[in-house]
């Protein structure tokens, strides 16, 4: 047993020598040898150190051979077998624990990757290198810069701690804990972090960016801005050279400029034409303002929404129908019920009058932004053209004839776009506009409306319902084949119903008696955001309940060329036909069924919207969040004093109870900020 122990011990001091040799620093050149025995250490002229395949080499050197270890003085120059190479003015050096420690002037030369700093210490063997007194690394065109840093060589990665900037051919880059890959040239985010492009700028604490194709992933507070615009989402990923972004989960994108909001669970955004896709339950906030210091926002939602920039010149502005005077209109202008013709327009010689709601305009000229045209009263057709035969041309010459016509109509072809491109004043003013897709909804505290398609333009700021729109507004249910709802000074101001339009309107909730009106074209007016009046155009007809003393007496039906409608307390109040051509009341006992509805009548009060929760399920989830974290947080409150007679049971000591945690919300600073912009 005894010998067992010393030959274990034996074998152990075998093996420390053995190791020992094999980290002895050696001298492998020099020019000159001092001797300092009685200090331990001898001073060498220009020596060149080896050990385990790296060389350290520098104008002198004090070696104590015993510690093995070594300060060397002037131009110290580290070369590792793996193509690393370390310079330095001063350089203290450990064989046994291969520690280096440099100062002043360092460089550290690993690949296409410098590092320098004044102060460096470096392991040998592990091939990592830390500064604490600030660094720099430059990567090609990347620099970073930061205080303290951590240089791995065996996977070239950088960990840099307080005051990072990192800046590319493209963008800067500002945190305070970040790591790169001098490899793959990726950054890596841990913290709050700030990418700033030549016109944007990206915000994250925990993300990724690939400096070589400028390709940003980030996952955690993620915020995106351009100018007036930004986007945020759970997970965010930017391509800066593409100019596409791609944000999923709380996705909210903001227009400080046009004051909108766009929400979804899903989001694609473009640079090019500023455009925002939103899918998974979007929808947009449209600022409105009932007085000065009340805002009554327009909620608009649909399966998708798509949002973007364009030229004001290439929108088709919405141009509201001329409303004809009163004294103008005559039984001639009103055709049959059925049929489809347009109104009568305004004419240049008609003077405007109190009635009238707008001012003609002074030439006539066809409207081709609507589906009707303002017509001339006289219009003159050119006699048919005469047939002429062309003379007979032998191909020699017919071939000529034709090359010189080509070259003439080129040439004047081109004299035209030339003098077009010369006259046509280049529009360069731009605007948003919002277009929901499917199943589209808008609510507003006094006004509802649904649509398979909507439109929001902000240089018209209209909102334009396609197929089977309809609208809710004061107790009325209006349609048509298109609606359109325009705000003005951030109010509605009109509304037009286009083709085949109809109100229907009813004073109880649960009664049958329909008062109904319909006509070609019906425009209304608001009044602080209420509906104040409406007239009907073209085949304008009505059927309207006659009360006395609360009870139902007749039936008032009229056909007429105009039908003008006051409202009052969310009440039809008053129908006044304008140069009437049928009209007749019918006693309640005589009414048949065919009398009681118009043709096309349509009732569907279960599709209005009743709340902005209704039609953005997310919002009543929102608000049912905060309702139950108090609701909780009451219960475990204890109280204050208990009563006598206390009918509340006492607590079991035996079973333990904790109180519930309270939900803690961080907000998104920057997202807040531009929120409350909007709203004030």
């Amino acid at each position: 047993m005894v010998r067992i122990i010393l030959f274990s011990v034996l074998l152990t001091l075998v093996s420390i020598a053995a190791f020992s040799q094999g980290r002895q620093i050696e001298i492998r050149s020099s020019e000159l040898i001092k001797g300092f025995q009685a200090s331990g250490f001898v001073r060498i002229i220009r020596p060149v150190f080896a050990q385990e395949g790296s060389t350290l080499a520098a104008d002198s050197a004090d070696f104590n051979q015993a510690a093995n270890t070594f300060d060397a003085f002037g131009h110290v120059v580290i070369t590792q077998p793996s193509g690393t190479t370390i310079y330095s003015d001063l350089l203290n050096y450990d064989g046994n624990t291969k520690l280096a420690i440099l100062t002043n002037n360092v460089r550290f030369i690993d690949g296409d990757a410098t590092l320098t700093t004044n102060n460096l210490t470096y392991n040998m063997n592990t091939r990592i290198g830390i500064y604490t007194g600030g660094g720099k690394i430059v990567n090609g065109k990347n620099v970073l810069t930061s205080k303290n840093g951590y240089y791995f060589a065996a996977t070239r990665d950088a960990y840099f701690r307080n005051n990072v900037i990192l800046t590319t051919p493209d963008a800067l880059i500002k945190n305070d804990t970040l790591r790169y890959n001098s490899n793959s040239k990726i950054a890596y985010f841990y913290g709050p972090s700030n990418i700033y492009g030549k016109d944007d700028t990206l915000y994250t604490e925990n993300g990724t960016y690939n400096t070589n194709n400028d390709q940003a992933r980030f996952g955690k507070n993620n915020l995106y801005t351009q100018g007036s615009k930004s986007l945020t989402g759970d997970s965010l990923f930017y391509d800066r050279k593409a100019g596409y972004g791609k944000a999923i989960g709380h996705v909210t994108f903001i227009d400080t400029t046009q004051k909108a909001i766009l929400k979804g669970g899903l989001g694609e955004y473009k640079k090019l034409d500023e455009s925002i896709l939103v899918t998974k339950n979007p929808y947009v906030v449209i600022i409105s303002e009932t007085d000065s210091s009340k805002v009554d926002s327009i909620w608009m939602t649909a399966d998708t929404l798509l949002s973007k920039v364009v030229f004001t010149r290439d929108l088709i502005p919405y141009k509201q129908d001329e409303i004809i005077p009163d004294d103008q209109i005559s039984i001639n202008d009103t055709p049959e019920i059925n049929t489809q013709d347009a109104i009568k327009p305004v004419m240049p010689d008609q003077k405007d009058n109190n009635l009238a709601l707008r001012k003609g305009s002074k030439k006539p000229e066809m409207n081709v932004t609507e589906d009707r045209a303002e017509i001339p009263t006289e219009v003159k057709i050119p006699p048919p053209p005469v047939k002429i035969a062309p003379p007979k041309l032998d191909k020699k010459k017919d071939k000529s004839v034709k090359d010189t016509l080509n070259k003439k109509a080129l040439s004047d072809t081109t004299k035209v776009v030339s003098s077009i491109k010369d006259t046509v004043s280049l529009d360069t003013t731009r605007t948003r506009m919002i277009m929901a897709y499917h199943h589209a909804k808008i609510f507003k505290s006094d006004l509802q409306a649904r649509a398979d398609s909507m439109f929001f333009s902000y240089a018209d700021s209209t909102v334009r319902c396609y197929v089977n729109p309809m609208v809710w507004a004061q107790g009325s249910q209006l349609s048509g084949d298109t609606i359109y709802l325009q705000m003005k000074n951030k109010k509605l101001d009109n509304m037009l119903l286009h083709h085949n339009s109809f109100i229907v309107n009813t004073e109880d909730a649960d009664s049958t008696n329909f008062n109904q009106i319909k006509g070609k074209v019906i425009t209304g007016y608001f009044k602080e955001n209420k509906l104040n009046n409406m007239f009907v155009d073209g085949n304008a007809e009505s059927v309207y309940y006659l009360k006395e003393d609360s009870t139902y007496s007749g039936l008032n039906h009229m056909v007429s060329s105009r039908l003008r409608i006051l409202l009052k307390d969310n009440k039809l109040n008053n129908i006044s036909a304008i140069r009437t051509i049928e009209a007749s009341i019918t006693p309640m006992k005589d009414l048949q069924e065919e009398d009681r509805v118009l043709k096309g009548f349509i009732w569907k009060p279960r599709d209005r919207p009743k709340s902005k929760e209704e039609i953005i399920p997310q919002l009543a989830k929102a608000e049912q969040k905060p309702a139950a974290a108090k609701k909780s947080e009451k219960k475990s409150t204890p109280a204050k004093s208990a009563p006598a007679k206390s009918t509340t049971p006492k607590a079991n000591p035996s079973k333990k109870t904790e109180p519930n945690a309270a939900v803690k919300v961080v907000p998104k600073a920057a997202t807040k900020t531009a929120a409350k912009n909007i709203q004030n």
